[in-house]
């Protein structure tokens, strides 16, 4: 028998012999076997902890560790030739290296992914600092603020040692060394996004939230994305009522995942008002507009507009113009949106807009051409002079 299993026996003999003494004494206050068992499931994660503990992996090695299972996961391509997607990378890259300016392990070489799926609705942080985040997460933010809190929390898991332990566990457990990593197959990310621990998930919110802070971030982003993903949670299990619903909800069963790999919005909500109330951060502060949203809303309006929902897809075109006045794709979507609504006087002057960010487009020009038509405004080539002015 093993040392540990020794250890948990005595624990449960000692214990047990606690409870029949107290009820031989008849005591007052009703005494069950439950704090006996929380005492016994608590040593022994703390027995399992310490050979963790003991055999801790080096920053070197963890930074390589994390690049092996990034290459693994498919976490590593090169540039796309799709310029968003780029782009939506790079921003995210951009904020999460601001929030890392805080971390105690300083050595850890931090890298962030996007994952362009809308159902991962979830973020991951890998050992040596690979974090992904997926655009179903993101499509949902609304500020900055908001995804610093998020990629803060994911940094967090990193920074504390949440991240090598749970591979190390994972390790320990299916009898392998550092050496058997490719021997997890194709575990990868989805061992990250199960979650940990209800006390290690509300400790990357507090560190994750400092992170954010600290780099300028404020602390009200975090409360405002917990917000929005409770009431999502709330209506996550009621069917969709419309086609229109049905496209603008986020899907049910990512929904899920992330709740399950993660304490509830409202406790962690608590949480955060308590930690800013105990360092007196401005929960008011103003929030860092988040520069790729229009990406976003161009998606939703584009789907809206092939549905059939023009007008809904007006607004959310306009929506993203109000995020990035000069996106060419939600100017060229607002022109095509009025067009087939039937508006060719406001096509007509959209398409202008859209050339002027755009002049090259020639699916724009023949758009322009043809709600010219029932305008009997300027001459094609006329109006070429006007726009590139």
């Amino acid at each position: 028998m093993s040392r540990r299993r020794i250890l948990v026996l005595l624990l449960l003999i000692a214990g047990l012999a606690g409870i029949w003494a107290l009820q031989r004494k008849q005591a007052s206050t009703e005494v069950t076997p439950r704090p006996l068992l929380y005492l016994v499931a608590d040593t022994q994660r703390e027995l399992e902890r310490i050979p963790l503990e003991l055999t801790r992996v080096r920053v070197e090695e963890e930074n390589q560790i994390g690049e092996e299972l990034a290459r693994s996961c498919g976490l590593t391509p090169a540039n796309t030739k799709d310029p968003e997607v780029n782009r939506i990378r790079d921003y995210v890259n951009e904020a999460g290296h601001r929030v890392t300016g805080g971390v105690k392990r300083p050595g850890i070489h931090y890298r962030f992914h996007y994952n362009p799926s809308e159902s991962f609705v979830n973020a991951a942080a890998l050992p040596g600092g690979q974090i992904v985040i997926g655009k179903g997460l993101l499509q949902l933010l609304e500020s900055e603020d908001e995804l610093a809190a998020i990629l803060g929390h994911e940094i967090a898991h990193v920074d504390q040692r949440h991240a090598i332990g749970r591979l190390q566990y994972e390790l320990q457990s299916r009898k392998l060394g550092l050496g058997g990593l490719y021997q997890l197959g194709s575990i990868g990310v989805k061992l990250f996004q199960a979650g940990y621990t209800k006390e290690q998930e509300l400790e990357a919110d507090r560190e994750g939230l400092r992170l954010a802070v600290a780099a300028g971030y404020s602390a009200g982003g975090a409360i405002e994305a917990m917000k929005r993903l409770e009431r999502l949670s709330q209506s996550a299990g009621t069917p969709a009522t419309s086609p229109v619903e049905e496209i603008a909800r986020v899907p049910v069963q990512a929904l899920r995942e992330y709740f399950r790999s993660h304490p509830p919005a409202r406790e962690r909500i608590t949480a955060f008002e308590d930690e800013i109330a105990a360092n007196g951060w401005k929960i008011d502060a103003a929030r860092r507009p988040l520069a790729i949203r229009a990406i976003f809303l161009s998606d939703e309006a584009e789907e809206f507009d092939r549905r059939g929902f023009y007008d809904k897809a007006i607004r959310r075109f306009e929506d993203a113009l109000a995020a990035d006045a000069k996106f060419p794709r939600a100017k060229k979507g607002l022109a095509l949106a009025r067009w087939h609504s039937g508006d060719a006087a406001r096509a007509a002057t959209a398409a202008e807009e859209a050339l002027r960010v755009n002049p090259e487009s020639a699916a724009i020009w023949g758009l322009l051409a043809r709600s010219l038509r029932p305008t009997g405004r300027l001459p094609l080539s006329g109006m070429r002079q006007s726009i590139l002015r």
